[in-house]
């Protein structure tokens, strides 16, 4: 099940997003969609700017990747919301991040060089509307 966050989903949330060394504050900027069955497997994290969307963190726990889990997150994420476009980074080396949003059809606009300090980020576009 896809729902949205809850201030009681906010210590799960934060032990999963460990791994990007962030911890997550509510804010009114911030959105966040949950993907639970028994307990929260994946987050994903946004910000909605005006008429577009930037993505600050997919993550999947370790034990449930690779079962199609961001495939859905993101899937909501474009289904759900009326924007112009949708903009992320991801690291050059995530290959299977990289693979991810291709499929959805987004696509590199910009080289960010040591983004991720000796590690290039690539920022991708995926346009929705006018």
């Amino acid at each position: 099940m896809i729902r949205k966050f809850e201030n009681k989903d906010l210590n799960r949330i934060n032990e999963l997003l460990k791994s990007f060394n962030y911890e997550l504050k509510p804010s009114p900027f911030l959105h966040v969609i949950i993907y639970e069955e028994e307990s929260i497997k994946a987050v994903l994290v946004y910000q909605l700017i005006y008429d577009r969307i930037e993505i600050d963190y997919i993550i999947v726990d370790k034990m449930y990747r690779k079962n199609g889990i961001g495939s859905e997150l993101l899937d909501y994420l474009i289904k759900n919301n009326n924007v112009k476009n949708i903009t992320l980074e991801v690291n050059e080396n995530n290959i299977a991040a990289i693979n991810l949003y291709l499929k959805y059809g987004f696509k590199v606009v910009a080289t960010r060089k040591n983004y991720y300090k000796d590690e290039d980020g690539l920022l991708m576009l995926k346009k929705l509307g006018d």
